[in-house]
């Protein structure tokens, strides 16, 4: 029988990892056998293996091509050693294991007269309870398989759909589908327990898969509502700060988008939420210096929230 795309490459995967440096070479005897190819085909097949995923390099100076299965942290030192920027190496956290950070917090630690990192940019899962927590979240989502969650306030959810493991506003997410079909956040350091559903079986991809997009196409923050309707806040920053929100200036929330900037030197930039909570505490940081000109329900709502934080320290 003929193996499709999919089962050539999970033999690629299952002989990279029966190897202990995690190297193959084209004349491999036992990847011969398994794909029933050629040296030359086994070449293309991982050159175009290489093409769709990141996670397998060649090794250079070999006398027979030779590749290599790279784990997360090998992409993330190399990563490490030749870019300026390293921002877009923490993003690797949605695809791989928390406890790799370790790994790059000992990396800067023995280059620590070039590097620092005051604060951490990542959530610590090094306890047991939380990694194993993690890691069984992670294999049920590879399964489809539906899920039980307790949280450590007892409040207990049955038939979930875990669909993604998402790292967001510096903290580690599990995201589901609950039983009424809508997406949902659950905290994995709140997580007490995790089990099987009560449901049997497995759900269908197409049962998440606008919830998958919404995640991808839509998701600003943790607060970010699937399925409510989109509102539009207009905010003007004070000049001492307008550098910062400029038309080529990095992002803070993915929905931001400049409008222009003032004779003053003030800017006007506009930004998505699906509840004032997706967007307020964000302008709370940058006090004084933004103010909500529109909606008047988002500015009235910021004050009262401003007046209570008054009252409470006077």
């Amino acid at each position: 029988m003929k193996l499709t795309k999919t089962e050539q490459y999970n033999i690629l995967i299952e002989e990279f990892k029966k190897r202990d440096d995690r190297t193959l070479d084209i004349y491999d005897e036992a990847l011969k056998e398994r794909l029933k190819k050629s040296p030359k085909t086994i070449q293309r097949l991982i050159e175009e293996f290489m093409l769709k995923y990141n996670s397998v390099v060649e090794v250079k100076g070999r006398r027979r091509k030779t590749y290599k299965l790279a784990t997360p942290m090998d992409i993330i030192t190399e990563g490490f050693e030749h870019f300026e920027s390293i921002g877009w190496l923490f993003q690797m956290a949605h695809d791989a294991d928390p406890t790799m950070f370790k790994e790059l917090e000992e990396l800067t630690k023995k280059e620590k007269h070039i590097y620092m990192f005051k604060n951490t940019p990542f959530e610590d899962l090094s306890t047991i309870e939380s990694n194993q927590t993690f890691q069984r979240l992670k294999r049920n989502i590879e399964a489809r398989e539906y899920t039980k969650i307790t949280f450590y306030d007892d409040k207990e959810f049955d038939n979930l759909k875990p669909i993604k493991l998402v790292f967001v506003d510096g903290n580690w997410y599990i995201t589901y589908v609950d039983n009424e079909n809508l997406l949902k956040f659950g905290r994995i350091n709140f997580i007490k327990r995790v089990d099987f559903g009560s449901k049997i079986g497995h759900f269908q991809p197409s049962s998440i898969q606008k919830h998958l997009e919404f995640l991808e196409k839509e998701l600003q923050n943790s607060m970010t509502l699937y399925g409510a309707k989109k509102k539009t806040a207009t905010i003007k920053t004070t000049p001492f700060i307008a550098k910062y929100f400029k038309k080529d200036m990095k992002k803070f929330l993915s929905s931001q988008k400049f409008i222009k900037e003032e004779k003053d030197g003030s800017v006007i930039f506009t930004l998505e939420y699906t509840q004032p909570l997706e967007v307020l505490p964000f302008i709370q940081k940058w006090l004084p210096d933004l103010t909500i000109l529109e909606p008047q329900e988002l500015k009235a709502e910021f004050k009262q929230k401003l007046q209570k934080a008054l009252e409470a320290i006077s």
